[in-house]
């Protein structure tokens, strides 16, 4: 199947061309010949016009189908609704307009395409902080923080840590993968430049409380804090524990979190999917009106 997406727009231009661009390039190794032009032309299967309004006339065989978005005045209706009595398809950017179309033309000949985000999706991280140095006697049970850190993905957890005793800690989680910003001493700046760019302040202590669970108050960083001592008497939103299994579901929550997060922010970005989805439309269409046997691709 041979594919004109056919743009309005120039290129270099605004978000238009940069929707048939985006189309274009993750089409390409779906289908046959793929190319962006300004300008209907023969020897293509599709014409896909970005956008409605360009189309005025038909000049070369094909399917031909249009991006079709605001629709707010009367022109507009007739123009899309003439378009559909000639035979084009239009990909509305909402489901509520395909509806809206479909029902006040009297013609099915409009589908909801919702497109994908025209920018890059950056994966979700969650930054951790802890503060206070380590004693001999293990009363900041810092081995819970490791396992807590230990729960999730490397690539979606940033930790920082200061205070001394923790070396060997950060090397290993580091050996394993986990960006990890350390200051063995209190350094007043650092301490509160990272606190203000965490997600979250990690206590795991039951020494009475932290004092910096009041700095990560004022900086609307949320503490996960055992719950003792003044913990339990701040009017704060905290998150709170008493027991190692129960840090372990937090953890596991908040990577669960994550991971939805991403997920939908791949799918916020799938442009190759998006493209996959016109391509199939594109084909049961002209299957269906015999233009093409089932066979070609």
């Amino acid at each position: 199947m041979d594919i004109n997406i056919l743009c309005y727009e120039p290129a270099g231009g605004w978000i238009l061309y940069d929707y048939a661009e985006k189309l274009a390039a993750a089409m390409r190794g779906q289908s046959g010949r793929v190319a962006i032009t300004s300008a209907q032309a023969p020897g293509y299967d599709v014409t896909f016009h970005v956008n409605y309004w360009g189309l005025r006339q038909i000049l070369v065989p094909g399917l031909h189908c249009t991006m079709v978005t605001h629709i707010d005045s009367a022109e507009k209706f007739g123009l899309v609704k003439a378009q559909a009595e000639a035979g084009v398809w239009g990909f509305c950017m909402s489901e509520e307009t395909m509806r809206r179309l479909n029902t006040l033309t009297g013609i099915e000949r409009f589908v909801s395409f919702p497109p994908p985000a025209m920018m890059e999706a950056e994966p979700k991280q969650i930054s951790v902080m802890i503060t206070g140095r380590l004693y001999e006697d293990g009363r900041k049970n810092e081995s819970w923080a490791i396992d807590f850190f230990e729960r999730f993905n490397p690539d979606s957890l940033i930790i920082r840590i200061m205070g001394s005793g923790w070396d060997n800690y950060v090397r290993e989680l580091r050996e394993m993968g986990y960006t990890i910003e350390y200051y063995e001493q209190f350094v007043k700046s650092a301490y509160y430049g990272m606190l203000k760019t965490s997600d979250y302040l990690l206590v795991t202590g039951f020494d009475e409380g932290a004092l910096s669970t009041l700095d990560a108050i004022l900086f609307d960083v949320t503490p996960i804090v055992t719950a003792q001592g003044y913990h339990l008497e701040q009017n704060a939103s905290l998150i709170e524990f008493s027991t190692r299994d129960q840090l372990m579901r937090i953890a596991d929550r908040l990577g669960r979190e994550i991971e939805a997060t991403n997920r939908l922010r791949t799918s916020m970005t799938d442009w190759v999917a998006f493209a996959k989805k016109h391509y199939e439309r594109w084909q049961s269409i002209l299957i269906a009106s015999g233009a093409i046997g089932p066979d070609k691709s």
